[in-house]
Formats: structure tokens, C-alpha cells, sequence
């Protein structure tokens, strides 16, 4: 449902998705029913790119934070964007019903909301909320250190050319996670801010919560920030074993190249027919001339070796 609400004895949960224009009933029903909020507040619910954010206000909290999500089909992690509209009494909750980890939290607070309180506040529901978005992180910094060891073993089995394309993936989503991620430690710390001002009850157990969030917001980090080093010493690891072998392939070339070049250059000196010329009319002139050639790309060879360019 695009609108859908939750009431508990302690507050409400209004969850909206779909709000994708200015015009759509998600927004006229923030407008009607919570004419206080905020012309901008609201206008950022609608918007695309945004950044995460606390704006506190007297009467409520507007909250914005961005997730990851994994786009199977192109394999890139894309951001989320959920909003939250914190009250003393309300919590709106407004996405793009792509984390369906916030939509089966919705339905349990739904179906706990019937016979319990299922939450002391709405804002450690928030939290608690938070926290379960951030778990749903950890299976896709699993499956990047997975990519990650998948890379190291094939570079060194041959396979550099093709995992040039497997690296450039890699760290592109490392690169957008850390992106989406960047911001989010310093506003969740932010949250003890709406905590004061909307002077909500249990702040000593809102803090302690709090403190084990942003401690999984840094684990986060942490490991993105270990897999932006590893993503990047593979990159280079990778194009110095494309290097070696092309460097292999040239002296290769060069090698041929030079011995051709030489055998042609004997071949035109006996082939000009002057007074003279070494065997021009012998019986078994194009034998002895063919036991020069051989006898001259040997030595060209055994000199390349020898002097380790081979």
C-alpha cells in the first residue's frame, strides 16, 4: 500500500512509498494532515541525489539517510534513499519500497501493535529500524571480499586480461558504497540531537543503542575502507602481470625481428651477383647458403640469451 499506518499506544507509524512527484497523494497527505512541516522538508521527500541529513525542528525531526542496494542485472550497487519524520507521538517513514528490510519491520510493528507496545519510543524504533538497515549491509560486503578473492587467485592463473573488467566492477561499487556510506556515521551520531530538543523519555537507553549503531556504521566503513586498498593493489598487481607478459611478447618479437632483418640482409649481399661474390656458381652454393643462414640465426639467438634479453 502506498499509504499505510501502524498505531501503537505510544505513537503511530505511517509508512509512504511512491512518493515520486510533488503531485502524488503520499505528499498532499504530509500536507494535510502535518501542515507544520517544513515547504523543503517535504520538496526533499520528492527529490532524487540527496545527502543524509538531520534537520530538528521544534515539533518533530526529518531525518534522511541513504542505503545500498544491489542491482543484479547490471551489477552495480545503486543508493536508496528513505526519510524519516520523527515526532513525539508519529513516526513517517517515506522510500521507494526497495529495502525490504523496512517493509517486514513495518509488518511486525504492525501485527506486535495489536496486543504490545512493541517499541518504549519512537526513537529507539528508529534505531532499532537503523540498525536492521545497516545488517542488511554485511551480505554485500560479503559478497565484495568474495569478488575480491576470486580476483587474487585467477590473476595468477593466466587469466589478467580477463579479470581487468572484474576489478574495474569492483571497485566502481566500492567506490559507490563508500559514497553512500561517507555521511551516515555523523548523522546517526546526530540523532542524541532530536533527542534533546523533542525531549523524548529514555535518553540514557537511546544513547547506549545509539552507540551500538554507530558502531556498526563504522564497521561498515572500516571494512570498505580495507577493501578500497585491497581492490586497489590488485588493480596495480594485475596491470604490472599484463606488463610482464607484454614485455615477455616483445623481447619475443624483437628477437625475430632482428634475425629476419639479418638473414635478409645476407641473403641481398649474395643475391646481387657482383664480380666476386662468394659462391655464385658453385655446385652446392644455395646449400652452403642455407647452412649460413642456420648457422647465423643461432648465434643471434644464443647472443640474445646470453645477454639475458631472451
Amino acid at each position: 500500500m502506498p499509504i499505510a499506518e501502524a498505531s501503537a499506544p505510544s505513537f503511530r507509524w505511517i509508512n509512504l512509498t511512491g512518493a515520486t512527484a510533488d503531485d502524488t497523494p503520499e505528499i498532499q497527505y504530509l500536507r494535510e494532515h502535518f501542515p507544520y512541516f517544513s515547504a523543503l522538508d517535504i520538496k526533499d521527500c520528492v527529490s532524487t541525489g540527496q545527502r543524509p541529513k538531520l534537520e530538528v525542528y521544534d515539533r518533530y525531526a526529518f531525518l534522511v539517510l541513504m542505503f545500498p542496494i544491489y542491482n543484479r542485472q547490471t551489477r552495480e550497487i545503486e543508493s536508496s534513499e528513505i526519510d524519516f519524520f520523527i515526532g513525539k507521538d508519529f513516526l513517517i517513514t517515506i522510500h521507494d519500497n526497495k529495502r525490504h528490510v523496512l517493509e517486514e519491520t513495518f509488518k511486525e510493528f504492525h501485527a506486535q501493535a495489536k496486543s504490545t507496545n512493541p517499541s518504549p519510543d519512537v526513537l529507539l524504533t528508529v534505531i532499532g529500524l537503523i540498525n536492521r538497515l545497516l545488517g542488511a549491509c554485511f551480505p554485500m560486503l560479503d559478497h565484495i571480499s568474495l569478488d575480491l578473492h576470486a580476483i587474487e587467485r585467477l590473476i595468477f592463473r593466466d587469466k589478467q586480461k580477463e579479470m581487468v573488467e572484474e576489478i574495474l566492477v569492483t571497485r566502481r561499487n566500492i567506490v559507490d558504497f563508500r559514497k553512500i556510506m561517507q555521511a551516515q556515521k555523523n548523522t546517526i551520531k546526530k540523532l542524541t540531537l532530536a533527542q534533546r530538543v523533542l525531549n523524548l523519555p529514555n535518553a540514557e537507553h537511546v544513547n547506549n543503542v545509539l552507540s551500538n549503531t554507530v558502531e556498526r556504521s563504522k564497521e561498515i566503513w572500516d571494512n570498505l575502507e580495507a577493501f578500497k586498498e585491497a581492490v586497489e593493489a590488485l588493480q596495480e598487481t594485475n596491470e604490472s602481470l599484463i606488463s610482464y607478459r607484454l614485455n615477455d611478447v616483445m623481447k619475443t618479437y624483437t628477437t625475430i625481428s632482428v634475425v629476419i632483418f639479418t638473414l635478409t640482409l645476407i641473403t641481398t649481399i649474395f643475391a646481387a651477383r657482383l664480380p666476386h661474390t662468394p659462391l655464385v656458381g658453385t655446385a652446392y652454393g644455395f646449400y652452403s647458403l642455407l647452412g649460413i643462414l642456420v648457422g647465423v640465426s643461432v648465434m643471434a639467438v644464443g647472443l640474445f640469451k646470453w645477454k639475458r634479453w631472451l
